[in-house]
Formats: structure tokens, C-alpha cells, sequence
């Protein structure tokens, strides 16, 4: 692990987010799976104490307090179907934030224009989210196109590439 306040803040924020994860986890499956439970935690008519009381049979035993007060909110405010969404953003927010930016290496030929790093970046944070820090590097080698590496996925768009992959379809 890097030495620097953003990856200590980044170890903080995973270790105190995990038991809300594994709790709201637990939450949801029993809900997702539990007609009967999901039943009396749709009932208006019964009291939000009482379905409390069914979810602790549910929570981990190391849930924290505030969990359960959040559940709490869900239930008051008839949100509880909303669970499933909660769990998929956390979920999505510690992998994002916990884990650190994704570097995000952008290869052209040619010195890219801001719009056109713009547009790259914009098409980049739809397919892999927000978190990603972006670099450039020019290398004439690739003729054209683009190479461009998110964490350790490739993508070669490269005039290069495309002649490399052309000449082992051929045998040459």
C-alpha cells in the first residue's frame, strides 16, 4: 500500500464502510429471497418497532447501532424497497473511493486537442465510472488511433495494433 494521507483516508473510509456493507448485504438477501419477511416489511399496518425486531434476527451481530436507525428510516418512510439500490451503490462507492482512483493512460500519435480529451474522457467515465485519473502520452509508433489502459483492462485502437493483428491473421 502507498504512504499517503488519501490511501490511510482510503483504508479508513473501507474498514468503517465493511460492516455497513455486510449488514445491509445480509438485509437485502433475506429480503430478496424471505416472501414472508418481505411481506411483513411491506405491511403499513404493522408497527416499524416490530419489523426492527424481525431484522435483527437478519443483521450480523457485529451490524452497527446506526445500521439499524437507518433501517429504521428506510421502514418510517416506506423507502425498504429500496434496499436492493442501497446495497448495488455502496457497493459501488466503496470499490470507487476505498480503492483509490483507477489510472486511466491515454496513448495517441498525435498531441490530443482539450475537446478531444474531453470527448475520451467522457466516453471513459460512462463505461467505467467517475473515479479514474487521466494521463496522455504521445508515441508516433502507433501510426493512429488510440491505446488506452483503465486499471488493467487494454483497449488498442492503434493503427499498429490493427496491422499486428491483421499480419498473424494472415500469417505474415
Amino acid at each position: 500500500m502507498e504512504r499517503t494521507p488519501e490511501a490511510y483516508t482510503r483504508g479508513i473510509l473501507a474498514v468503517a464502510l465493511e460492516p455497513w456493507m455486510e449488514g445491509l448485504s445480509a438485509v437485502n438477501e433475506a429480503y430478496a429471497t424471505r416472501k414472508d419477511l418481505r411481506e411483513k416489511l411491506d405491511d403499513p399496518t404493522i408497527e416499524v418497532t416490530a419489523k426492527l425486531s424481525l431484522l435483527d434476527s437478519v443483521l450480523p451481530d457485529e451490524a452497527p447501532a446506526t445500521l439499524r436507525n437507518f433501517l429504521g428510516v428506510l421502514l418510517t418512510n416506506n423507502d425498504f424497497g429500496f434496499i436492493d439500490e442501497i446495497v448495488l451503490a455502496l457497493g459501488r462507492v466503496m470499490s470507487e473511493e476505498a480503492g483509490g482512483p483507477l489510472k486511466a493512460v491515454i496513448t495517441s500519435a498525435v498531441d490530443l486537442t482539450a475537446e478531444e480529451k474531453a470527448e475520451i474522457e467522457k466516453k471513459l467515465i460512462e463505461s467505467f465510472g467517475v473515479n479514474l485519473e487521466f494521463s496522455y502520452q504521445v508515441d508516433p509508433d502507433i501510426l493512429g488511433g488510440l491505446i488506452v489502459q483503465v486499471g488493467d483492462k487494454l483497449i488498442d485502437g492503434s493503427v499498429r495494433g490493427r496491422m499486428n493483428a491483421l499480419r498473424q491473421k494472415i500469417g505474415v
